[in-house]
């Protein structure tokens, strides 16, 4: 009798944290944004509710700060979510595996491809 209780009050706690972090890992959901947040973060709404907590956490921070950008810095924000958003989700996954390999980089190196990828878009026709 107490094994019974044992086991359902184990499977009573797993669905618990499972659903604790399901809800946890969705909020906040677009519609819980503040308006402000939204129109800044307009280009990310049809994704939004799907990005995970920790991705949805930096673009909150990127609308905490985006009052205080320059008009440049914030078109170049507005253009990198629209970006983003273009991609498809292994397209996604590329590029975050990508920005992991470059980080293990040294620190010259990645430098290097900074300043190479900065030439590059001063290229005419890439602005």
């Amino acid at each position: 009798m107490v094994g019974y209780r044992l086991i359902i009050f184990g499977l009573l706690l797993l669905l618990s944290v499972d659903a604790l972090c399901e809800s946890e890992s969705s909020k906040p959901r677009w519609n819980e944004l503040k308006p402000q947040q939204q129109r800044i973060l307009e280009p990310l709404a049809g994704t939004w509710d799907s990005m995970d907590s920790t991705r949805k956490k930096k673009w909150l921070g990127v609308a905490k700060r985006y009052p205080k950008m320059t008009a440049q810095e914030q078109q170049r924000i507005q253009s990198q979510m629209q970006s983003w958003n273009s991609l498809t989700s292994e397209q996604r996954k590329q590029a975050r595996e990508r920005y992991k390999k470059m980080e293990q980089l040294p620190a010259r190196k990645r430098q290097e491809i900074k300043q190479r990828w900065y030439e590059y878009e001063q290229l005419p026709g890439k602005t």
